[in-house]
């Protein structure tokens, strides 16, 4: 991110704080339901706050980035399986148009009953949850291949393997990279989200036993933690991206 890009972004985080602050101390929102933020910084600033905080957001880090990998490891081959041979794709669409509106929340009872109140149950909703966006984009990608591309395995002699592999694979890289990045904001989203349902530990679940313990300056601390992990997570995501995709940027 260049310089020109970067000024604008911090003046409008310096600006939202300020306003937060001046709310919050102008007595518009009662503090109990809107702290300060120099309150909130202040419970930052705490060691052993921070270092339980840290341990939390590891666990749903690791639970997002088990469900988040597990889905990639299922929807990329079936997504250009899909996108490319009409017998896959004619077996599979009845099948995942039904599964694809379920709400990963709403299955999470469901998986309950098979995986019980574990690591097991966060995972598989977040595979469920992430899988559809790269899932999509794999598809998209892979019926969207340059036909070019496609004659010249022919000409080459490629059987069906090699040439998803070696051709339609490359091709839809960028597309399959879009839904990656998708998919990442909902691994984690969903991965608080069942903390805060099911969990007894992890980041959702610290804030919601802060919100019940009517420790509100902690919650809102939780919260930006996590914020500023959703970012971390994303701009790692970009800077592999464009690593993965040299020829595109």
């Amino acid at each position: 991110m260049s310089r020109r890009e970067l000024l604008p972004g911090i003046a409008g985080v310096v600006t939202v704080l300020l306003a937060w602050e001046l709310v919050a101390r102008g007595g518009g929102v009662p503090a109990f339901y809107l702290p300060p933020a120099t309150r909130v910084a202040k419970t930052l600033a705490d060691t052993a706050f921070l270092n339980f905080s840290i341990r939390q957001l590891a666990l749903t880090i690791l639970r997002a980035m088990g469900g988040y990998a597990l889905a990639a490891a299922i929807a990329i081959p079936l997504g250009i399986a899909i996108g490319r041979i009409p017998l896959v794709h004619a077996v599979t669409r009845p099948i995942l148009e039904f599964l694809r509106p379920l709400p990963a929340s709403g299955i999470a009872p469901v998986a309950l009953l098979f995986l019980g109140i574990g690591s097991g149950l966060h995972v598989f909703v977040v595979t469920f949850g992430s899988l559809w966006p790269i899932l999509v984009a794999s598809i998209q990608g892979a019926s969207t291949v340059d036909r070019r591309y496609l004659e010249t395995a022919r000409l080459l002699r490629l059987d069906q393997r090699r040439t998803l592999v070696s051709v339609v694979f490359p091709a839809a890289l960028p597309h399959i990279m879009a839904g990656l990045r998708t998919s990442l904001s909902v691994a984690l989203i969903l991965a608080v989200t069942v903390e805060m349902i099911v969990g007894s530990n992890g980041i959702g679940f610290a804030i919601l036993d802060f919100e019940r313990g009517f420790r509100v300056a902690e919650m809102y601390g939780e919260l930006m933690i996590l914020g500023v992990a959703g970012v971390i997570l994303d701009a790692t995501f970009r800077l592999l991206q464009h690593k993965a995709l040299y020829w595109v940027y």
